[in-house]
């Protein structure tokens, strides 16, 4: 048999820490800890308080307003501004309860279901001009609709970003409306008009936010027909939910199909989808506003997909 001997230590003779020993052993404890979290408590608070705030879909919280009626905001040289993003309008936002319950929006029957991609489209804009400082935000639409009212389909928009928080006072100035626009054409041309209207010139960049099935209508045709250089144009699309293949399938009969042998909407069927959007009759004053370009409004060529051949400010 193998024995095994096992060392044994009396009690008495143990180390055993004397409170000095614990205290000194605290102390140095303490010595190496405490930069280390000292460190870790600035980066944290460092990042607390720089951290950019994201927007959220799911919050309804409204915009914050800590001085009464008046509006903390950042003022802007609009002469500054180069960059132009449109967010095209659809349904309209009748201004009470939270823009994210469509029984608050003004909606044709196809639009049911569609309110959460209006939000996304305004809220993915609202972000990109708070990343880019030099861009101008204009929500495009005009008052189309006899049932909504004379509240157009930009003030809706704008009145739904402001709802959920989203134009802060870094961006209050750089995010407008353009309300006359009766169709996606008119998206373009007249925000683009706008855009000299606030700023003085015409935009360098030009980003459409919108549904992407449409995507090829903005960048194949519209953008053709302003003769704006592709390189420049920039369309980012954010679709509802729902059967995307049926959508492309009435976008390419209703719209695409349309202006692709009409480029300037001038045949009949596009002049009465225009007019019967217009039930208030309000007019433009784009003409008188941007002098460069005022003959571009009336073009109508003979052969309607002929692109204009004038002198265009964007191509200077």
């Amino acid at each position: 048999m193998v024995r095994i001997n096992i060392p044994t230590v009396n009690v008495s003779d143990a180390w055993t820490p004397t409170p000095l020993r614990k205290q000194r052993l605290a102390t140095r404890l303490l010595r190496l800890y405490l930069p280390c979290l000292l460190i870790v408590s600035l980066v944290l608070n460092i990042y607390y308080f720089t951290r950019p705030e994201p927007l959220t879909l799911g919050s309804t919280k409204p915009r914050p307003n800590s001085t009464g009626d008046k509006r903390l905001y950042t003022e802007v040289d609009f002469a500054q501004l180069t960059d132009l993003v449109i967010v095209p309008g659809h349904g309209v936002y009748q201004g009470s309860g939270s823009p994210l319950d469509e029984s608050n929006w003004f909606l044709q029957d196809q639009q049911v279901g569609s309110v959460g991609a209006f939000m996304a489209h305004i809220g993915k804009a609202v972000e990109i001009v708070k990343e880019h400082d030099s861009a101008l935000l204009l929500f495009s639409g005009g008052a189309t609709r006899v049932g909504a009212g004379a509240q157009t389909e930009a003030q809706g928009y704008w009145a739904a970003a402001d709802h959920m928080g989203w134009i802060t006072g870094d961006v209050y100035r750089r995010v407008l409306t353009e309300q006359f626009a009766r169709d996606s054409y008119e998206n373009v041309l007249f925000s683009v008009a706008r855009f000299r209207e606030v700023t003085g010139h015409y935009p360098d960049r030009i980003t459409v936010v919108g549904f992407d099935f449409k995507r090829e209508r903005f960048i194949e045709l519209h953008r053709k027909a302003l003769n704006y250089p592709k390189i420049r144009f920039n369309y980012i699309g954010i679709n509802p939910p729902g059967n995307i293949e049926h959508m492309a399938n009435g976008e390419k009969v209703n719209a695409y199909d349309l202006f692709s042998k009409d480029l300037y909407g001038c045949s009949r069927r596009l002049k009465e989808k225009r007019e019967k959007r217009n039930p208030f009759k309000m007019n433009h004053g784009y003409r008188r506003s941007c002098p460069e370009i005022a003959q571009f409004f009336d073009y109508c060529p003979k052969n309607p997909v002929q692109v204009y051949e004038g002198a265009l400010p964007w191509l200077s």
